[in-house]
């Protein structure tokens, strides 16, 4: 990257800029915060003051419009903040700030302008479903990962997202790798669709650039992980002709590496790569180092690594036109707020002290930034950042051996690095709870939606780490355990200190997804999901934190943890009574005492009534449908005989049905006055028949084996020429 020279006038004006922010990046930025209130809702866009700027114009969009609506207020160059009381509780706006600069600095007047962005909102709701997340595997790592890439699908679930994964040859054509890439994104449709590239996934080549400015040596195809996110548009390999041989920037016509300089349609997914191929200065294995950033990444969204919530800005060329360091002033503000944005050395700093994002620039090597660090001192240093932005010339051509920018992410500690500048990251959303990889996706698709656009959509721009990953981390809950009890499952877990409350989701074995159970969370540690039913069931509960950042308030949800249980309802003890009609009248009746599920009970009968017993029947039959005090219910139908025709059958001279309640075997004795030809018949308590016999004879004695039958109610029918006798026994 090449230095650009700056009037000494420039060191003279009078601009006011708070703390010790180098004068071009804060001239050409609009360094912004907000404050949120509830009642009346407001929020209060604040800035940096610059006195020399000609005005402010402020516009509002919602996060996924393509443009920005006219502009909300212009305002004098004095100004430093603004109030929009024209918001709702619960809803995110995106702000963008643009200040006019006159004849800065440019010493031929030519028009320029300074940009600032903030995504805000006051209570926005917690994200519960996230979208779609492949993980492409380089399968050298399928079995020596086995149980590290299981942990990390399993923390992608836990986050909200619906995970998958496929494993590719490290040999194959890109442009196969991408058949199974696009095959899935079909398949998978989703709000958001994450591309996590693991290991030596096969890397494209694309363009004839040099985006770093070093056109002489620097100049040619460029790797570019976002072909695989970019779903439409054609690419070619057939008028580019750069012919260096021996090195990796050479792209000739049918040689797989594409023409494309820049992409030909915006980006559909979300990419992030973690690759330690060729990093030969590392003394650990490329094993070794996927490994540990996979236990890093499970331990920040854990809450196992926690960092302190404030940035750290170290910019080498601080008299650069382009105004190297914006990209750290801009998006570091919105997240931590003025105050907590410092200018210190890099490398001599988060060797001590924690800052979660850090920015360096400084003048490049394939592995180095003068001034900031070296992929040497990452092999033993322990930094003490999660996300870095970096610029310099030459590393932002990742797949160098030995390369800066995957350095960084090999080390002990960072887990997302970016060359920054070219483009510029916009990074805001994160703020209020967004992944990496929406900021990956934004920024790579840039055209102008974001200022400035300096090559937002070229080929190279690329995200290094786990494009699911968020800043603001909640510690999860621990202990969570499942239990049977009757007709429902019992959760209970050890809360999370900082949790306000508690979301539950089940996943049934006809389940694509979690389901929410709870649209308002619950404050204690243990819940009832009733009635559930038969069969396996996963739980998941995630704790909520109100969470406070430089832009707004948000619900952040910590990582779920899940329990599984084979569920195994009780069977519902209704103890019926049915008094049968007498001949010509309607003087039956049907009555239910549920010993089953909570009181207080509802009933439902067919007849339209409402109470536990019903009267006055007809011979027929009658059902009614029990609810309980959580939602439970249960059917029964019962027959009400007329008792004539009882004695007409049977002329009975003696009736026996023992034991009851039975465990095993149930028998029935039954002696009549003369021989008669019966049907006997099982039903359950639903009404369902669960077994028949037939039999002739004066003398009855038959013994069922129920040793197969669930608990329960049962009902014996014995009819004959149209007469019936009903006999009662229970399955415990």
């Amino acid at each position: 990257m090449k230095i650009s020279g700056i009037l000494l006038s420039l060191l003279c004006l009078g601009t006011t800029i708070l703390y010790s922010q180098d004068i071009i990046d804060a001239r050409q930025s609009v360094i912004l915060e907000a404050e949120v209130q509830e009642s009346p809702p407001g929020i209060t866009l604040k800035w940096v003051l610059d006195t020399l700027n000609g005005g402010y114009t402020i516009r509002r969009k919602a996060k996924n419009d393509l443009v920005w609506v006219d502009s909300l207020v212009s305002l004098g160059a004095g100004s430093t903040s603004w109030t929009d009381t024209n918001v709702t509780v619960g809803v995110a706006y995106e702000y963008q700030i643009i200040k006019s600069l006159p004849a800065f600095p440019f010493p031929n007047g030519t028009p320029n302008f300074g940009s600032g962005y903030i995504y805000s909102g006051i209570k926005v709701p917690p994200v519960h479903h996230r979208g779609a997340c492949l993980v492409v595997v380089d399968s050298t790592f399928k079995q020596l990962l086995a149980p590290e890439i299981i942990r990390l699908l399993a923390d992608i679930e836990a986050d909200g997202w619906n995970a998958h994964a496929i494993y590719v040859d490290r040999n194959d054509p890109v442009t196969v790798v991408k058949s199974y890439i696009v095959t899935w994104a079909a398949n998978y449709p989703d709000v958001h669709q994450a591309l996590f590239l693991l290991g030596r996934v096969p890397v494209p080549y694309s363009g004839e650039i040099a985006p770093d400015g070093h056109h002489s040596d620097h100049r040619g195809a460029w790797p570019s992980d976002g072909y695989y996110g970019c779903l439409d548009g054609i690419w070619t390999d057939q008028t580019v002709n750069i012919n260096s041989p021996g090195t990796r920037h050479d792209n000739v016509p049918g040689d797989g590496k594409f023409d494309n300089n820049v992409f030909p349609a915006p980006l559909k997914l979300q990419v992030g790569r973690v690759d330690f191929a060729n990093m030969t200065k590392f003394p650990e294995s490329e094993e070794q180092l996927l490994r540990r950033y996979l236990d890093k990444d499970h331990h920040w969204r854990t809450g196992k690594s926690p960092a302190m919530e404030r940035a750290l800005l170290d910019n080498n060329f601080p008299l650069d036109l382009e105004a190297l360091g914006q990209p750290g002033w801009k998006n570091f503000a919105a997240m931590f707020g003025f105050s907590k944005v410092k200018e210190l050395p890099y490398r001599q700093t988060l060797t001590n002290q924690s800052y979660m994002w850090s920015f360096g620039c400084g003048g490049g090597g394939p592995e180095s930034a003068s001034d900031i660090s070296s992929t040497t001192n990452f092999t033993t240093d322990s930094l003490q950042t999660v996300f870095t932005l970096l610029f310099g010339s030459y590393f932002g051509d990742w797949d160098y051996p030995n390369n800066f920018l995957r350095a960084a992410i090999a080390s002990r500690t960072c887990l997302a690095s970016t060359w920054a500048d070219r483009p510029n990251w916009f990074l805001h959303h994160m703020a209020l709870g967004e992944h990496i990889g929406y900021s990956a996706q934004i920024t790579m698709s840039n055209t102008g939606r974001y200022l400035p656009p300096y090559y937002g959509i070229y080929v190279h721009t690329a995200l290094m780490g786990d494009p699911t990953l968020r800043m603001h981390i909640l510690e999860p809950v621990e202990n969570l355990t499942a239990s049977q009890d009757g007709l429902n499952v019992q959760l209970s877990w050890q809360g999370a200190a900082a949790a306000i409350g508690y979301f539950i989701y089940k996943k049934t074995d006809t389940d694509t997804s979690l389901v929410l159970l709870n649209q308002w969370p619950v404050t204690g540690t243990s819940y009832t999901d009733p009635c559930p039913g038969s069969g396996g069931i996963t739980y998941t509960i995630r704790g909520v934190e109100l969470r406070s950042s430089a832009s707004g308030t948000y619900y952040n949800l910590s990582a779920g943890v899940s329990t599984s249980i084979q569920s195994n309802p009780v069977n519902w003890v209704l103890n019926p009574v049915i008094v049968p009609c007498s001949l010509n009248q309607t003087n039956g009746s049907v009555s239910v005492d549920p010993q089953t599920g909570c009181s207080p009970y509802e009933f439902q009968w067919n007849t339209g009534e409402t109470t536990a017993e019903i009267q006055g029947l007809e011979p027929g039959n009658y059902c009614v449908t029990i609810t309980d005090c959580l939602g439970c219910s249960e059917t029964y139908c019962a027959d009400v005989t007329e008792t004539s025709s009882a004695s007409n059958l049977l002329n009975l001279v003696y009736s026996a049905l023992y034991p009851n309640p039975a465990v095993e075997q149930v028998a029935l004795m039954v002696d009549l006055h003369t021989a008669q030809d019966l049907q006997l018949d099982v039903y359950d308590a639903r009404g369902t028949q669960v077994a028949h016999q037939s039999y002739a004879g004066q003398h009855v004695h038959l013994v069922w084996d129920i040793r197969h039958l669930p608990a329960g109610l049962y009902r014996i029918r014995m009819e004959s020429e149209g007469a019936v006798k009903w006999f009662s026994f229970v399955k415990s």
